[in-house]
């Protein structure tokens, strides 16, 4: 079995792993991932959206977390939906946003790199 870190099944049977930054960065490096940079710069550019969605989230969480706590009791039920909201969604993705912030630019990164590592074509 493989450990968490690369993916794979656990031996505990929790969930794997859903981030394989390290992995993709090492096998570009290594000239093992290779994408024709027309392919790349797509994935890219949807990566980087992602990346870019990622951020507001986490974002909004940190502000209606410091919201909720400046607010105390004296809060209005907008802003009190806000960080229920927000919190119930950090919830669901239990710390995921904090994690894909490590890891998506760890993939941007392995296609730019496995775009360069593609076969130049003679013109």
């Amino acid at each position: 079995m493989r450990s968490q870190e690369h993916g794979g099944r656990v031996a505990d049977g929790s969930t794997p792993e859903r981030f394989a930054g390290d992995l993709f960065l090492d096998l570009a490096a290594k000239g093992w991932l290779v994408v024709e940079p027309s392919e790349a710069a797509r994935v890219i550019t949807g990566l980087e959206r992602t990346l870019e969605v990622v951020r507001s989230r986490a974002h909004r969480f940190e502000v209606s977390r410091r919201l909720r706590s400046a607010g105390g009791d004296d809060i209005d039920p907008d802003v009190d939906r806000l960080v229920v909201d927000a919190v119930f969604a950090e919830q669901v993705t239990a710390g995921s946003w904090e994690h894909a912030l490590a890891e998506l630019p760890k993939y941007i990164e392995a296609f730019r790199m496995a775009a360069r590592n593609a076969p130049r074509r003679e013109p």
